[in-house]
């Protein structure tokens, strides 16, 4: 006999005997207790066993989900629904079963009466982590907002601290980086108030990610080994491998230390797979894919991003799909792949959902070197001055290691296309969105005075600026030259202090100078004012 028959035999008894409801009351209230058990487990030093003993309870907890689901839809509270879902916060994010637990409390929360107001605001808490780790930040902040607003109610600081951190992410992602950064420090406050030390380094994590991407790689860095040390003491493993990515990253974009980014991402994947967490692991293979992309093993570097790739698809991550194309076209770009690359680019432009917009300039900056290449120049210019506009709202700069290839091809499409056209078509990015952008793919018309339209003198010329610059650099420094303090260049120029400071710190660097007075006699001495 089967162990389906005898299972099958057993339920036949049960119904007959009229004991199924008690039968299947006292299995949900095993498998509640059991997750409850589990919850802090899976954080500790046992997460693996603990993982695993939930894993070959997967059938059971889902027979237990579905039965208090019923149960709740037949008008009894779905408190206990409420209270497994939430338990299993880190059963449904460490192997990736984003979109069954995502299901699961969806329908849980469609029937609040009757359930506490606490153990809504816990539901809410892990429904909107599982929606913002899939890039769905319009439902995940509306569910932020909601257990927030549970937690202040209920005077529950954690509560409140972890609503703030998420609504960070959304913040960052909907191009508020100041209200990101803010709301980060916001909810350290408070973990530093009741002494959280796992939330303070998942905080100071962030804040690492925040400053590095906005040009601040000394604070990054700074940062994230304050946060490795904090989860290496509580031998957090999830936690120590998240930092290590995180630092790796940031020596990697900053050009720092290249000979420590190996090991700390070894190290890393170590950690991830000890652990089982797909989201690790495929942040090790992208992460990993490029490096060995600027070492100049493209063929490590395809492999790499394709199993990072696979692995976020399959844990349904948008963003972690989108940095994947990204990479994947870059790789296509420097084996002489243009179209392959062209058509990578524009998956991951068009791919659905939101996702972090310095990504999507760094989309747009990509695939107009691909297009560049293709002799599309006044497309190409139009890519750029979009992406620009981006970073200029996020407030972050290029980074160091990506700005030679970025200059060289500005610079050589601007050779060939002419300043004045290169000029023109560059301002017309700038008025578009990244949408508009995509589908501006004509040449750029600029009209001429009738008396010269025809006249071979009006052919325009090819020009290049000193050291490098770019048109940005330049209406800076002839900004500053005019003696303009930097709150009126970024008033002039319709863009943030930080990022003229970011310009400045270029300019400075290219020119060869340290001060304001210098910068201005290299100006005039250029004939750029």
């Amino acid at each position: 006999m089967t162990l389906e028959t005898i299972r099958e035999y057993g339920l036949e008894r049960l119904a007959v005997n009229g004991e199924m409801e008690a039968a299947r009351q006292a299995h949900a209230t095993y498998y509640l207790a059991l997750a409850e058990k589990a919850e802090p487990e899976l954080e500790g030093l046992q997460q693996a066993l603990w993982l695993e003993r939930l894993d070959r309870e997967h059938e059971n907890l889902r027979a237990a989900l579905s039965w208090l689901l019923e149960q709740g839809e037949a008008g009894q509270s779905m408190e206990m629904a409420m209270r497994l879902g939430a338990a299993l916060e880190q059963f449904w994010v460490i192997p990736g079963h984003y979109s069954e637990g995502r299901t699961f409390l969806q329908q849980a929360l469609a029937v609040r009466e009757g359930v506490a107001k606490g153990v809504q605001a816990r539901a809410l808490g892990t429904a909107a982590r599982l929606a913002l780790n899939q890039g769905d930040m319009d439902r995940g902040g509306v569910l932020c907002e909601e257990s927030l607003s549970l937690c202040r109610e209920l005077g529950d600081r954690c509560g409140v601290a972890l609503s703030l951190q998420r609504l960070a992410v959304v913040a960052w992602v909907r191009n508020n980086p100041a209200k990101a950064r803010s709301l980060t420090e916001e909810a350290l406050a408070l973990w530093k108030e009741v002494g959280d030390k796992k939330h303070i380094a998942w905080a100071l994590t962030w804040l690492a990610s925040i400053a590095s991407r906005q040009g601040e790689y000394g604070r990054g860095l700074a940062l994230c080994e304050e946060s490795l040390t904090l989860h290496r003491g509580l031998e957090n493993k999830i936690g120590t491998a998240d930092s290590l990515f995180q630092l790796a990253e940031v020596l990697y974009v900053s050009q720092s230390d290249p000979a420590r980014i190996r090991s700390l991402l070894e190290e890393g994947l170590a950690l991830s797979r000890e652990a089982g967490d797909k989201m690790g692991i495929a942040g090790y293979f992208r992460l990993a894919g490029q490096l060995a992309l600027s070492q100049g093993d493209a063929a490590t570097a395809r492999s790499l991003t394709e199993e990072a790739l696979s692995l976020f698809r399959e844990i349904g991550d948008r963003q972690g799909v989108v940095l994947s194309l990204c990479l994947l076209a870059r790789v296509e770009a420097r084996q002489g792949n243009h179209a392959a690359a062209r058509a990578l680019y524009e998956e991951s432009l068009t791919f659905p959902g939101k996702v972090d917009t310095v990504w999507i300039a760094s989309s747009l900056e990509g695939l107009a070197s691909v297009v560049a290449a293709q002799d599309e120049l006044a497309w190409a210019a139009r890519l750029w001055g979009t992406a620009e506009v981006l970073r200029e709202t996020m407030g972050t700069p290029l980074a160091p290691v990506e700005r030679p290839a970025y200059e060289g091809s500005v610079t050589a499409a601007r050779n060939h296309l002419g300043e004045k056209y290169f000029a023109a078509a560059w301002a017309e990015g700038r008025a578009m969105t990244p949408e508009q952008a995509l589908a501006a793919k004509g040449p750029v018309t600029i009209p001429q005075p009738l008396s010269t339209a025809s006249s071979p003198a009006a052919t325009v010329k090819p020009v290049a600026y000193p050291d490098g610059l770019t048109a940005r650099e330049v209406e800076v420094l002839r900004l500053l030259a005019q003696g303009l303090p930097d709150t009126q260049i970024a008033e002039q120029l319709v863009i943030s202090p930080r990022t003229v400071n970011n310009h400045l710190t270029s300019i400075y660097s290219k020119i060869q100078v340290s001060s304001r007075s210098a910068a201005t006699r290299y100006a005039m001495e250029h004939q750029l004012v």
